[in-house]
């Protein structure tokens, strides 16, 4: 199986593994880029399991309200003040927060999400338009002007079907928005996890596989490139997910909270001093062919 991200057929074996309901993933690493993906990808039907009505819990903010959610909505909607108006799409809506916004900024906002009874309540609590993946693949395409693609690309597991239906849907010369996590990219928290999974090879992650990607910054460029975007922007930052974003005297109290807390603070630091390689999260400006 080739790199979903660079196309690479050349990888590696890694130490990292996810289980769910007994079924063992493994994650190889691109020789090229340097990126992790699952060989194999989970079938169809274990998708279906996987983000059923579980997979909103699983990563509930009540679970632990020390940790922060990491996507940032901002450098989005500044892209959209500086760019006039037009239809902006939002692929992976979720609640329609960033709808909302879009429609604040002058914004014809449209949402798009995978499970119809989803579509069907953020389109009625919001009044927009929302549709499901599957609706959006039968249109025209040619819908957006903007596209935006948060925290979705790391979900996907046919890249080379699924990536060109979705870019279909921007206008000739339109704007794609992504962002989302760098699991792969380098910086001193990764590194130190890494290090843990080689020295305890008998552990292992107790979890679906929801990213089936886990990119660098090299492999996430090299992807949009691929696909024949023009890069206007690219940046890097480190945030704290998915460890604690504060010291609590609960966290105190358990040892590897904080540890994770300080071990991330210190790497927030360091991925200051090479902010163009280092960090987890990346942010991605480019414009489609015309």
């Amino acid at each position: 199986m080739a790199c979903p991200l660079c196309a690479c057929d050349k990888y590696r074996k890694s130490a990292f593994s996810s289980v769910y309901y007994q079924i063992e993933f493994r994650y190889v690493k691109c020789v090229r880029c340097g990126s992790l993906y699952c060989s194999p990808m989970p079938e169809p039907r274990m998708l279906q399991q996987m983000y059923g009505p579980s997979y909103e819990s699983a990563f509930s903010k009540g679970t632990n309200g020390n940790v922060e959610d990491p996507k940032e909505p901002e450098q989005c909607l500044e892209w959209l003040r500086n760019h006039g108006t037009g239809t902006f799409l939002d692929y992976g809506c979720g609640a329609g927060a960033l709808l909302e916004e879009a429609a604040k900024a002058g914004w014809r906002p449209i949402g798009v999400e995978l499970d119809s009874q989803v579509a069907l309540g953020v389109g009625k609590r919001t009044g927009f338009c929302v549709l499901t993946a599957e609706t959006a693949d039968s249109t025209d395409g040619h819908i957006a002007d903007v596209l935006h693609l948060g925290d979705v690309l790391e979900h996907l597991t046919e890249m080379e079907n699924h990536l060109p239906r979705i870019l279909r849907l921007i206008k000739p010369g339109g704007l794609l928005l992504a962002q989302g996590p760098l699991e792969g990219n380098f910086n001193f928290f990764a590194a130190c996890c890494g290090l843990s999974r080689r020295l305890r090879p008998w552990h292992r992650t107790e979890m679906a596989p929801y990213h089936v990607l886990m990119a660098t910054s090299k492999g996430q460029r090299l992807l949009f490139q691929r696909f024949g975007l023009s890069e206007l922007e690219y940046s890097l930052r480190e945030v704290a997910w998915p460890a604690p974003s504060k010291l609590t005297i609960g966290a105190i109290a358990r040892p590897k909270q904080a540890i994770l807390f300080v071990l991330r603070r210190l790497s927030v630091g360091l991925s200051t001093l090479n902010s163009k390689k280092w960090g987890n999260r990346y942010f991605y400006a480019g414009r489609a062919a015309t």
